[in-house]
């Protein structure tokens, strides 16, 4: 049991230097182009960062990165104003190389990276679940309308060869 207890503590802390970032999150929620540009700035370095501390959080990382785009796009809004200021906050924390451990700092730089993404997933878990069901149902829908399309377009195709009616007046 203590160690359980001591296991959510840690988790409930916050990591160090997050903090400052929460206000540029909330400052980058305002500013939609700004945004996109982040969030293309971190697809980008999480594509280039194979192994190391990020590996264990890309998962993660992706879906933060899936939320925040589906906000800013407008699909996805069942989520708090705070909520997405976290997220954003971690997603700028993540692509800015002067945070708690500078990135440069081989095999250190990113271990804060990794820290604070773990943090902002734990804390976020239940609306995050929502999101993930949310990212699902659309893709079922998606899936339905194609094989509802494919099965119009076998019926035009099917039409389309057979023969011309002939009406009663040709007999």
């Amino acid at each position: 049991m203590n160690e359980q207890r001591s296991a959510n503590d840690v988790m409930a802390k916050v990591p160090r230097g997050f903090g400052r970032f929460l206000l540029r999150g909330a400052a980058l929620l305002k500013n939609p182009r700004l945004l996109k540009q982040m969030l293309t700035k971190a697809v980008s370095k999480l594509g280039q960062a194979e192994g190391g501390p990020l590996s264990e959080v890309k998962e993660q990382l992706q879906r933060l990165i899936a939320l925040l785009k589906a906000y800013v796009a407008g699909d996805y809004r069942e989520v708090s104003t705070q909520t997405m200021v976290t997220v954003a906050a971690a997603i700028v924390y993540f692509v800015v190389p002067f945070d708690g451990i500078p990135d440069f700092l081989f095999g250190w730089g990113l271990v804060d990276d990794a820290a604070v993404i773990s943090y902002v997933v734990a804390q976020l878990s239940s609306e995050l679940e929502a999101f993930d069901a949310w990212q699902e149902a659309q893709q079922q829908e998606v899936q339905e309308q194609e094989v509802q399309q494919q099965e119009a377009d076998k019926q035009d195709a099917d039409q389309d060869k057979l023969p011309p009616d002939r009406s009663e007046d040709d007999s």
